[in-house]
């Protein structure tokens, strides 16, 4: 009996661990669990920041801050967003220049 109880633990922890992974969570996207909270940014906007940072953590948190200090009251979610279309914002202007 203990060890069926150890073996459930071992089951539920190794799968916790999982789905805190990209691929774990992608995973249970397919296979319809919601990857949300409430005032939480998406994965997909996560990846996309660091992504068009370049990989660099500290210039996202940077980007994030400057938007939190502009608008405290929004959601982290929101302030993603806010980052993100600033992102849009140069590379557009960034196009125009080069035309």
């Amino acid at each position: 009996m203990l060890n069926l109880l150890m073996l459930l633990v071992a089951m539920v922890a190794t799968l916790a661990i999982f789905s805190t992974t990209r691929f774990g969570k992608s995973l249970a996207s397919r296979m319809g669990f919601r990857d949300h909270v409430a005032g939480a940014a998406s994965t997909e906007d996560v990846a996309y920041l660091l992504s068009a940072c370049d990989g660099d953590r500290s210039e996202v948190e940077r980007r994030l801050e400057f938007e939190r200090a502009r608008y405290p009251e929004l959601t982290k979610a929101e302030h993603y967003r806010l980052a993100i279309r600033k992102v849009f914002t140069s590379r557009e202007s960034a196009s125009r220049e080069k035309r």
